[in-house]
């Protein structure tokens, strides 16, 4: 394992997602605006993601956003997505469960409960990245989801830079205010598939 080439795959990462919305700004905007309005039900949130993900694909491979693959993968996978975007609600909300009764009771057990859920939803979210990409890609979602886990077991330094800077970006475009929802969603998802990309496996 080089630690070296994990720093280099992110920095490349978000070189490529920095130059593509320089590149594309007007299709930054549009993609991370009808993302913003789709999630907002949240139950939907799920497919949402995956829409905007191969969007993100069909412009890195073919300069332009492929609507018509969007749809289709839409039409295979919006089912999936949902469930998969559900799993991570499900083990966020425990989460965030034990941690309050922690707070409030102060008990130990609650306080490592908390720890290991909180472990557990990260871990989940950057194997829900790499699915979210592979079910872009047009595969299956077991295939997807397995190689999701082998993706973070495989990298796991990678994994950790891509969950710090996923964080960062948010903070960054949170600080810039309007850019959380005209440039903050397509930002992160070409960096998650850049990184992807970058690190087959």
């Amino acid at each position: 394992m080089n630690t070296s080439d994990d720093i280099r795959s992110v920095h490349h990462g978000l070189g490529v997602a920095f130059r593509s919305a320089y590149d594309n700004s007007s299709t930054m905007v549009v993609v991370s605006l009808l993302w913003f309005v789709a999630s907002l039900p949240l139950i939907t949130i799920g497919p949402a993601t995956l829409a905007a993900y191969k969007a993100v694909l069909t412009l890195r491979e073919e300069g332009e956003i492929d609507r018509d693959a969007v749809a289709s993968t839409l039409s295979q996978h919006w089912h999936n997505s949902v469930l998969l975007s559900g799993v991570f609600v499900a083990f966020a909300a425990v989460t965030v469960g034990y941690a309050t009764n922690y707070i409030l009771t102060g008990a130990v057990q609650s306080g490592a409960l908390a720890v290991v859920a909180c472990y557990l939803t990260a871990h989940l979210s950057a194997v829900l990245v790499v699915a979210f990409v592979r079910l872009a890609e047009g595969n299956a979602v077991y295939d997807a989801v397995t190689s999701g886990y082998s993706w973070t077991t495989i990298h796991p330094f990678d994994t950790v830079l891509l969950g710090f800077v996923s964080i960062g970006l948010f903070v960054v475009s949170v600080v810039l205010t309007v850019t959380v929802c005209l440039a903050f969603p397509f930002l992160l998802f070409t960096f998650h598939v850049a990184v992807v990309a970058e690190r087959e496996g």
